[in-house]
């Protein structure tokens, strides 16, 4: 799904958001260059996965925490984490690294892969932003209104404390 579809989907679920248009960026180092004063949530995106390619997730927490693996583990019920690969990637959400965005799921036709994100992130802010599928754009919009659209296509969204 393209932006201008997401955004069109968006529209026809009647979410309010509010579109920023800066240069392409892959970080959130790079993004916070255009995005600094903006107040919403600004949070990374890993796609991960457990060593035997029987599970994958999408986690998203504060931009300015690093991942704890072993919590990660403990909290998704699971051993022996990592990070996709690029192929995994692709094939699966459809983008490439750097482009990683919840709104990547919609992507994901099997509804397998999870969205997780840490509570710190959501209680940091009632307003996130993401890329709609495009990284020379960020969107923020409500918490709930991602998480309602992403489980009206069939995509599970989950709290945990990372």
């Amino acid at each position: 799904m393209n932006s201008k579809e997401l955004l069109s989907l968006l529209d026809k679920h009647d979410v309010t958001y509010q579109t920023f248009t800066h240069p392409a960026v892959s970080t959130c180092e790079e993004a916070d260059q255009y995005l600094k004063d903006r107040t919403f949530a600004k949070c990374k995106n890993l796609f991960i996965k457990t060593r035997d390619k029987k599970s994958y997730f999408l986690i998203m927490f504060p931009e300015n925490k690093k991942i704890d693996w072993k919590k990660a583990e403990k909290e998704l019920f699971t051993s022996s984490l990592t990070m996709a690969n690029e192929d995994e990637l692709m094939n699966k959400l459809k983008v490439k690294r750097g482009l990683v965005s919840p709104f990547s799921l919609l992507n994901d036709q099997t509804n397998t892969i999870p969205l997780v994100i840490d509570q710190e992130a959501m209680e940091e802010n009632n307003f996130v932003g993401v890329h709609p599928n495009d990284n020379t754009k960020t969107i923020s919009l409500q918490w709930i209104d991602l998480r309602r659209i992403l489980s009206s296509y069939g995509h599970l969204v989950e709290e945990r404390a990372f």
